[in-house]
Formats: structure tokens, sequence, C-alpha cells
């Protein structure tokens, strides 16, 4: 038998499922029958105990991105607790302590799988909107600074690297890099900019580097410390 906690409420139209801290908590109806939610509970068993045993491998490894409630998610170089709640429509609050995340209401009548690549997909929209807009200011900025402009610059996504620039001068940056500080972000953008003059990792390169962002030791340092703890779930 399934252990849970029981809440009812005159509002609710339809059953919610909740895994927290170890605990099953199901929100229902007034009217639905006890032997409905149970029944419920048992074909949504597999589910359940894997939401268990995710929340039981973030407790044993509490700095580990974890996209669930209660999990971790990395923002500005902070670990922050991700909270999860439905409401009228989507919305993302980084708070001081806390990432909360505001899913559609309706989203809970969909897949387990399917909520969870909802929840994926809304922060890393929020992600790469962020850092798109970010990532140009400080290009723009550096730019100037440098007096070396890319051909074009895209924001997305990469597995294995925060930024690229090619022969064409364009250069490519990792919507990931909201994960770390922001002064760590700045030196990804000189990096890259830095390229457009040499396009290799060459003495004279570093030395660009380091004219402009003297700290580049210390942030290389950083991305290398956190580099576990800073790898985005795959599924």
């Amino acid at each position: 038998m399934i252990e849970y906690q029981l809440i009812r409420s005159t509002k609710r139209k339809t059953i919610g499922l909740e895994v927290k801290k170890g605990k099953i908590t199901v929100r229902a109806p007034e009217y639905d029958k006890n032997s409905y939610i149970e029944k419920l509970l048992q074909q949504k068993k597999t589910w359940l105990e894997e939401k268990l045993l995710q929340q039981n491998n973030v407790e044993n490894n509490n700095e580990s991105i974890s996209l669930l409630h209660g999990g971790v998610i990395w923002i500005n170089g902070i670990k922050k607790a991700l909270t999860i709640s439905y409401g009228v429509k989507p919305v993302i609050e980084n708070n001081a302590e806390n990432f909360h995340l505001t899913m559609r209401s309706s989203v809970v009548q969909l897949s387990e799988l399917k909520q969870d690549k909802r929840i994926k997909a809304q922060i890393e929209t929020w992600l790469k909107e962020s850092a798109t807009q970010i990532i140009s200011q400080k290009v723009e900025k550096y730019s100037q600074k440098l007096n070396l402009f890319p051909s074009h610059l895209k924001v997305r996504q990469y597995k294995a690297r925060w930024g690229s620039c090619n022969n064409r001068g364009e250069l490519n940056f990792n919507y990931l890099l909201m994960m770390t500080p922001d002064w760590v972000v700045d030196y990804v953008v000189v990096h890259e900019l830095c390229h457009l003059a040499f396009l290799n990792h060459s003495k004279q390169f570093w030395q660009l580097v380091e004219f402009n962002f003297p700290r580049y030791k210390e942030a290389k340092h950083w991305l290398k410390e956190h580099q576990n703890q800073l790898r985005w779930p795959t599924t």
C-alpha cells in the first residue's frame, strides 16, 4: 500500500499528485471516492516510486541539477531550490533563495513524462531569453572595448562548451551560462571575442584575454570546479 497525505478541497476539479521531501501528497475534490484515489495511485505507482528515488538521490547529492519540485538548480552561480506550483499561466520567479516555476493547471492532466518535459522546456525558454538579452549586452560592451566585432551572434544550448568562434567571425554562446556567476559570463564573452583576433589559444591570445579580463584564471577555475554540478539533464 502506498502511504500518502490526502487533502480535499471544494474548489478542486481534478486530482493532483505531489512528491516532496520523500512524502506523497494527494489533492482531490470533495466528491472523489477513496477507492478511486487508491486506484489512481496504483496506476501511478511506478512514477511515484521513481520520483521518491530521484529525491533520495538529490538529498544524497544535493548540488546536482534536478528539475523536480524540491530539486536543485544553479542560477547566477548560486545553488537554489526549485519549487513548482500550478496556476492560470506559466510564470518563473528567480527569488533570492529559490527558483519558482508556475505551470498551467492543465499540465497535471498530462502523462508524467510530458509533465517533466514541459517543466524542462519552460525553464530552458527562460534561460535562453535571459541569456540572449544579457550576453548581447555584454558582447556589445566588450566589442567596443576590444574594437573587435562579430559578424553574427547566436545563443543556444550546447552539451560540452560555453562558447565558440569560427573563421567567419560568428560567435556562439551556451544559454546555460545563466547558471554561472555574472563575472564568469563576462570572461566567456571576452574569451570568444579575443578569438576574432587570434583563432587559437596562443600566448598572444591569452595576453589579450588577460589584458581585458584580469580575472580570467579565476573564472576558468570556477567553471572547472563546478562542471559536475552544472551538467544539464538530458531527459
